[in-house]
């Protein structure tokens, strides 16, 4: 009960009855500049965090967990969807859940930092380092499954241009090169602002969700239980790699969230050119209709509590 009183949950559900109760949406610029914002402040939070820290065994364990984790996972994901859906379906499909959202990790946080629950904030870096291997684990599938020649390449350098991914890396980047004076300087932009934005960014992703979810329609148990299940297992998994990599509580439950988390922007925005034959009412309404939802309200307080009850 004490996690659904959350500021940020109770804002994300409103948003979901107000979107269902009214016709109107809210201007897609007002969600797509709170994200950015959102993105930017994490990238620079990051990226400080790994300058003052160093890479010490625990960021290079964290790192390479996450990018272990964003390999195994659109492959598993393959092997089951391959029987389910046609190849295009099921590489777009395995790539978004292989993918991260940024958005659940930032209400992690938020949920966390509510909490009292220390963690570091170079798990950003995990955040970044977790956004393309997905991407090209599903071109790979798809090109491997057609045997067809495409430029990968320029796809791939689409996925790194893409307005997310350049502001997620940038401001990394710019934080790990800043001097300590300055970054005390920023914290106004990276601590202040960052709970009011995503209580705000999280009403209007409310609202987004409730239009989504008429796109489920038709679309079978299965595929919803793939979307339900796939981010249990997935956080099983990281759980049990971060007791034995002695990750901390904070750290565990950001990589849980991560694993668990599945792309609504970064891999749907290169899919839509790279498998232009893929359905987005499934790798879309799925990503953003159920998991993302199931995410915020009940996967976020459960992780926690899996890592606080098994690492702590």
């Amino acid at each position: 009960m004490e996690a659904i009183l959350n500021p940020a949950i109770i804002l994300f559900i409103s948003g979901i009855i107000i979107g269902r109760i009214f016709n109107d949406t809210l201007p897609p610029a007002l969600s797509k500049y709170l994200g950015y914002y959102l993105l930017l402040s994490l990238g620079l939070k990051g990226g400080i965090s790994l300058q003052q820290n160093g890479f010490t065994s625990e960021v290079v364990n964290a790192i390479s967990l996450g990018i272990f984790f964003a390999l195994l996972i659109p492959i598993l994901s393959y092997l089951y969807l391959r029987n389910n859906l046609n190849i295009d379906d099921a590489a777009a499909l395995s790539g978004t859940y292989g993918s991260v959202s940024a958005i659940t990790f930032v209400t992690a946080i938020s949920y966390l930092s509510t909490n009292s629950q220390a963690f570091d904030d170079y798990m950003s870096a995990v955040l970044v380092v977790m956004e393309f291997p997905a991407i090209f684990m599903a071109l790979f599938l798809i090109t491997r499954k057609r045997n067809v020649d495409q430029n990968n390449f320029e796809i791939i350098k689409t996925a790194f241009l893409e307005v997310p991914n350049v502001l997620l890396i940038s401001s990394l980047i710019i934080g790990f090169s800043i001097e300590g004076t300055i970054s005390d300087n920023v914290e106004f932009f990276t601590d202040t602002l960052f709970e009011y934005v995503l209580y705000l960014f999280l009403f209007v992703m409310g609202t987004r969700v409730a239009k989504r979810l008429k796109e489920l329609k038709g679309k079978g148990k299965t595929l919803i239980l793939f979307a339900l299940i796939t981010p249990l297992i997935g956080s099983l998994l990281a759980l049990f790699a971060s007791n034995y990599f002695a990750l901390s509580i904070g750290n565990a439950t950001l990589l849980m969230v991560l694993t668990a988390s599945a792309s609504y922007i970064a891999v749907p925005a290169v899919v839509k050119d790279a498998i232009p034959d893929a359905n987005p009412a499934i790798y879309l309404g799925l990503s953003l209709g159920v998991t993302f939802p199931f995410n915020i309200i009940i996967g976020i307080p459960v992780y926690h509590e899996l890592a606080k009850y098994f690492i702590g």
